[in-house]
């Protein structure tokens, strides 16, 4: 059985997707911005297609600075690399950047220093 196709997606992309991800726990997919300057986001679902994370990011190459606007993980996923390889991801963005965040859980203001301290 196919699981559902997450809304945002083509049946035919969600299908692609499930077949180049079919031995990933998770599948990461990638949402360009609308204009230069709009937000990015990763969205991450399970093999049922279940959305299970996001981050969504922006960076200003006028400015040079990138901004995590959020990160959220599903508990049973978390503590597995997958938060820091999206915050990774995010950081190719921008490299010599400066990077901020807003504010955040007291999870999350624990985890992006550990993450990436020299940002």
């Amino acid at each position: 059985m196919t699981p559902p196709v997450p809304g945002h997606l083509s049946p035919l992309r969600w299908r692609w997707i499930l077949f180049t991800t079919r031995h990933q726990e998770v599948r990461f997919v990638y949402g360009p911005p609308r204009q230069p300057t709009g937000h990015r986001r990763i969205r991450m679902f399970d093999r049922d297609g279940y959305d299970v994370g996001t981050l969504v990011w922006k960076v200003c190459d006028t400015c040079r600075v990138g901004s995590i606007n959020k990160i959220s993980i599903t508990d049973g996923l978390q503590r597995q690399g997958l938060g820091r390889r999206l915050i990774l991801r995010a950081l190719a963005d921008g490299p010599e950047y400066t990077w901020q965040t807003t504010g955040q859980s007291p999870q999350a203001q624990r985890f992006f220093p550990r993450t990436c301290p020299a940002r």
